[in-house]
């Protein structure tokens, strides 16, 4: 007998890793694709700017401008990874959970921020680090905004049914 069998009872196992979590769905398919899709024109973005810093300014703006593009992959990255795992709950636990994560985020930035500026360093070129963001951040919006705008969400289709009784029957 293995050790996560349990006998006489149905309680779950306990290393049952699919215990607690929701099935996977559409809403979890669908953030999936809006995932991917970030990613695809955050990375447009990170080379886009690191080029282009590089062309313009030199090898530390093309590093600062690869830092700064970086680190907006990774605060939406986590944003969306948090989005994914709450997929398939229901509206409000998401909202819940995507606002708390943003807080996090945005907090860990600024603090992040707050502790470059108070040691003292200068190793990166700012301008070419805050490019590389808003670069990263516009890719990365337009990358999800023309898949969403693509993606075809059978709630809206005509003769969609939930599996939930009428009152016409």
């Amino acid at each position: 007998m293995a050790m996560d069998e349990h006998l006489g009872d149905d309680a779950p196992s306990p290393v049952d890793r699919t215990v607690g979590r929701p099935a996977t769905g559409v809403s979890t398919a669908l953030a999936r694709r809006l995932l991917l899709a970030g990613l695809l024109g955050g990375q447009l973005g990170l080379l886009a700017s690191t080029v282009l810093a590089g062309l313009v300014r030199g090898g530390v703006a093309a590093a600062s401008a690869a830092v700064g593009a970086v680190i907006a992959v990774l605060f939406f990255s986590l944003g969306q990874a948090v989005v994914l795992r709450y997929a398939e709950r229901e509206g409000a636990v998401l909202l819940v959970a995507a606002l708390a994560s943003y807080g996090i985020r945005a907090a860990g930035l600024a603090g992040a921020v707050a502790l470059y500026d108070g040691a003292g360093l200068d190793l990166l070129d700012r301008t070419a680090t805050a490019a590389g963001m808003v670069a990263t951040v516009l890719l990365w919006t337009t990358a999800e905004v023309i898949t969403f705008a693509r993606m075809r969400i059978p709630v809206y289709d005509l003769g969609y049914t939930d599996g939930r009784p009428t009152g016409e029957e």
